[in-house]
């Protein structure tokens, strides 16, 4: 039962954001990723650390593509180094970064 509690409460904690909704040249922990095939088409669903640990998801831009076995790699990981850095916008498209 603390298992689904611990399922719920984190889902129920979660925040989906835009891209565009990050604070720009903030860092964000990437702490998960998983493909996602949605009406538009393949999309990659970031989960990333928000302020106080509060998880936050996203969509990456189209633009960013990764293959399954890549993103198992990643969520595979111990040490989570990847971090996401949205720099504003370039025209109508999110500017994003990896560092």
């Amino acid at each position: 039962m603390n298992v689904l509690k611990d399922t719920l409460t984190t889902q129920t904690n979660t925040q989906f954001v835009s891209v565009g909704d990050l604070t720009i040249e903030k860092p964000y922990l990437i702490l998960r990723m998983v493909n996602r095939d949605t009406q538009y088409g393949r999309a990659i669903i970031c989960t990333l650390e928000g302020d106080g640990g509060c998880p936050l998801e996203t969509y990456l831009p189209k633009s960013i593509q990764l293959e399954d076995e890549e993103i198992l790699e990643f969520n595979a990981r111990t040490n989570k180094n990847l971090k996401l850095v949205y720099k504003g916008r370039r025209g109508r498209a999110f500017n994003i970064a990896f560092e």
